[in-house]
């Protein structure tokens, strides 16, 4: 389960005083967590899924895929970086960058399992059509922990949708969670051959074998359940001449 910001004040003893760094948090923003800069390419007002009011003292717009954080060495007591880096097409700048700003913070990402999960038959969540996509479509890169390593590889979607790799079920945990004092000890996966990649997605698959289960998804079969579900949302979503129907809505579908 994700860490709420009472937890993290909590586990990692975070002082009023210090000086927090949130990379990346402008479409969830920390409510309980007095942070001083928010990094992100968009302010939370502008944000495309739930717009609010900007909660840090300051704001800078940068992209962090491209350009360095414009502070001094260790200026920031704890950096926080959640749900950000698996969205990145070069995450590694901004990673060097956090351990340079900062004294200590976390990360979260999805976890491997989860990100490699296929979701059920879906029609309306992402307007793209009917569909099963291993996680979450647009995300770039898959990240575990081994010997308190980040070890950061590509997410294939071409080998996710071979039958080797085809997880329709992770009873593990949903999130990848890491806190770092001084620097980020990650290893970032520059060998882009796919039989190394293949051989690093089937050491992750034996590692975790009884935690997942693997399925048949290039033939959209689901529980039926699923399939009325998606139907009545998207006739109902129609019928109120909306792209998508509300929470409360699926809420009472399901």
């Amino acid at each position: 389960m994700p860490l709420t910001d009472r937890e993290l004040i909590e586990k990692y003893k975070i002082k009023p005083t210090d000086k927090i760094l949130d990379v990346g948090g402008s479409m969830k923003q920390h409510w309980d967590l007095p942070i001083d800069t928010l990094v992100d390419l968009i302010r939370p007002e502008e944000a495309p899924y739930g717009k609010s009011k900007l909660l840090a003292k300051h704001f800078i717009r940068l992209d962090v895929t491209k350009e360095k954080l414009p502070f001094r060495d260790k200026e920031f007591d704890f950096v926080l970086c959640t749900h950000t880096l698996e969205d990145l097409y070069n995450p590694f700048l901004i990673i060097d960058e956090m351990s340079r700003v900062g004294k200590r913070g976390y990360i979260a990402t999805p976890s491997f399992g989860s990100d490699i999960t296929y979701s059920h038959y879906n029609l309306t969540d992402w307007l793209t059509g009917g569909r099963r996509v291993p996680g979450h479509a647009h995300h770039k890169w898959l990240f575990y922990i081994k010997k308190g390593q980040i070890q950061i590889l590509p997410k294939n979607y071409s080998l996710l949708a071979t039958t080797e790799f085809q997880v329709v079920n992770w009873k593990g945990r949903d999130e990848l969670q890491y806190y770092w004092e001084n620097s980020i000890n990650y290893s970032e996966i520059k060998d882009l051959s796919i039989h190394k990649l293949i051989n690093l997605y089937r050491e992750w698959i034996k590692r975790n074998n009884d935690r997942i289960t693997k399925g048949r998804t290039l033939v959209v079969i689901d529980n039926p359940y699923f399939y009325l579900k998606e139907w009545v949302k998207l006739i109902l979503s129609k019928c109120l001449g909306r792209k998508t129907v509300s929470k409360n809505i699926i809420n009472k579908v399901s």
